[in-house]
């Protein structure tokens, strides 16, 4: 069977759509993570939006599921990353003043800076990465990512 084939069934009985971007570059959107796919390279390699590291050797069944799985943790964390994200805030209380997670309503004290996939896990320091949160939600999440397991339950029962 075609790898493309093979995958785009994969994808489509977990609910996902996979999207050819070229040169053996394939995405698998739908799920609660990007994966970006290339099945045709020497390694096989894959990368997760949103984080910095790349996956090996992965076969297809493999890249269907990481839509769904945490990223594994990083071996070192770096507390210097820890700053004054103040004027950061404010920027983005003009845009939405609302918790990311929960929904309540933040104020610049209320108000805390959360990353959607945790720098812990491999995510980025980017703004696409970043969300506004209450801090009771973002004390609660930490290191981990508990909307990924709840989506992960609930493909499973479908």
């Amino acid at each position: 069977m075609d790898i493309l084939k093979r995958i785009e069934k994969l994808a489509s009985e977990r609910g996902l759509t996979v999207v050819d971007r070229g040169n053996g570059h394939l995405q698998i959107v739908g799920g609660p993570l990007l994966v970006n796919y290339y099945p045709l390279s020497k390694r096989r390699s894959v990368y997760i939006a949103g984080t910095t590291r790349r996956y090996e050797h992965i076969l297809p069944e493999k890249a269907v599921s990481m839509c769904f799985d945490i990223p594994g943790t990083r071996r070192e964390f770096n507390d210097a990353r820890k700053g004054n994200y103040r004027k950061l805030r404010k920027r983005m209380l003009e845009k939405s003043d609302k918790c990311h997670w929960c929904g309540c309503i933040l104020t610049i004290d209320t108000s805390t800076m959360d990353h959607v996939i945790p720098l812990y896990r491999g995510g980025l320091d980017n703004a696409n990465n970043r969300v506004l949160a209450c801090e009771p939600c973002n004390k609660k999440r930490g290191h981990s990512m508990p909307e990924l397991k709840e989506n992960e339950i609930g493909i499973r029962e479908s």
